[in-house]
């Protein structure tokens, strides 16, 4: 089931960093205050760790709840595992909104000091964990908490590779692709990953 996670996580982690909201507002800036490409990539890597830092210490303190489960209920765990997944990936649906989209980062910070925009950066992306992701969090503590170490690195590597990818990407003029259809789709491609993961843990164990 390990394995399943780890794969789900990718997808979504990538999903989610692909959100314009996310590396788009830190090319602008970086190209309007004229910094250079290796400068605009570390704000770019460090608002996504900061991001991912939210992300991950939300995480641990909901695996410690799979954690306790699978200790109590260790016969019942997979299946348990595997509804919730499939429950929250049908809320998704359920409450997505095709002309909703959540911002990350504050506007008006062009023109401010260096130091004041990557803080600002920063301190937006700490306080908006990506919570599409702590489901799996859950379900890696129910496997214990060499799985849930490994679902936050993963997430981790996958979260910021994106974002300074496509920073990058932005910052060179050859982002053209519609990412705004990916951030208006977000709840129905995150709900369809849980669906199919739950799914998938229910009837597969790798």
């Amino acid at each position: 089931m390990l394995l399943n996670l780890l794969i789900g996580s990718i997808l979504l982690g990538a999903v989610h960093a692909a959100i314009p909201n996310h590396w788009l507002p830190v090319a602008l800036i970086g190209r309007s205050e004229n910094w250079t490409m290796r400068e605009t990539l570390g704000v770019a890597a460090l608002s996504g760790f900061f991001h991912t830092l939210s992300t991950v210490i939300l995480g641990v303190l909901i695996g410690a709840i799979g954690v306790e489960l699978s200790e109590q209920l260790e016969d019942q765990t997979r299946w348990i595992a595997s509804l919730i997944l499939i429950f929250m990936g049908l809320v998704y649906f359920a409450v997505h909104n095709p002309h909703g989209a959540h911002e990350h980062v504050p506007r008006g910070l062009s023109g401010r000091s260096k130091r004041a925009i990557i803080g600002t950066l920063a301190l937006a992306m700490l306080l908006s964990p990506c919570l599409e992701i702590e489901t799996f969090f859950f379900t890696a503590g129910t496997l214990g908490w060499p799985a849930v170490a490994t679902l936050s690195i993963a997430y981790t590597a996958v979260t910021i590779l994106c974002m300074v990818g496509l920073t990058a990407l932005s910052f060179k003029g050859l982002a053209h692709v519609h990412w705004h259809w990916l951030e208006h789709h977000e709840k129905q491609i995150t709900g369809g990953i849980l669906i199919a993961l739950g799914i998938l843990n229910f009837f597969i164990e790798l």
